[in-house]
């Protein structure tokens, strides 16, 4: 009786051995091209050019952002415009740096919000 637990334990345990190692064999190929595809990307920088149209065109297709502008030297992109909120002003850099830029300035302005009209009213009498 033993015997024959132990040697189906043993051939469940080979089973299961044998097909995590197919799956990871599957896998591999996959895992292989994003390590090249995140190579490539590291080892290549974009031009200078290529950061600033693309962050141009992203600001011409917003919303939210105005009169947007960047200039980029050495892969340091610097916004300027003017943005809707502070979100929108976020997602100006989130956006430069998806385009490839190292280093984001961003002098993006944001309105003013409205001052808060005060509370007026009577306070509540203390009570003794």
């Amino acid at each position: 009786m033993k015997k024959t637990i132990s040697l189906t334990l043993t051939l469940l345990l080979t089973v299961a051995f044998a097909l995590t190692q197919t799956s990871l064999a599957s896998q591999e190929p996959e895992m292989k091209k994003k390590a090249d595809k995140t190579a490539k990307a590291a080892a290549a920088p974009k031009p200078d050019a290529d950061i600033q149209k693309c962050i141009s065109d992203k600001f011409a297709a917003s919303k939210v952002i105005t009169n947007g502008s960047a200039a980029v030297s050495n892969g340091a992109a610097t916004l300027s415009g003017e943005a809707k909120n502070a979100g929108a002003k976020g997602g100006a850099t989130r956006s430069a740096k998806a385009c490839g830029a190292k280093t984001v300035v961003n002098n993006m302005t944001t309105p003013t919000p409205a001052p808060t009209a005060a509370k007026t009213g009577e306070k509540k009498p203390e009570k003794k």
